[in-house]
């Protein structure tokens, strides 16, 4: 059962997924990219997008 049977209403929109952390490891960032995930990263209260020119990111 996909998401857009729990909300028909927003059947015809993508999903992209993110990742937010307050401390995270160069390769663990690398990876969290390939796999086509936003990264967040939160510091001084702060929520900021942390991705290169070049990220595509993957819709489900």
């Amino acid at each position: 059962m996909g998401w857009n049977n729990f909300f028909p209403e927003h059947k015809n929109k993508r999903l992209y997924g993110i990742l937010a952390s307050v401390d995270l490891s160069n390769e663990l960032r690398e990876k969290i990219l390939q796999e086509g995930l936003y990264v967040a990263r939160i510091h001084d209260q702060v929520f900021e997008l942390d991705i290169p020119n070049n990220f595509q990111a993957q819709s489900y």
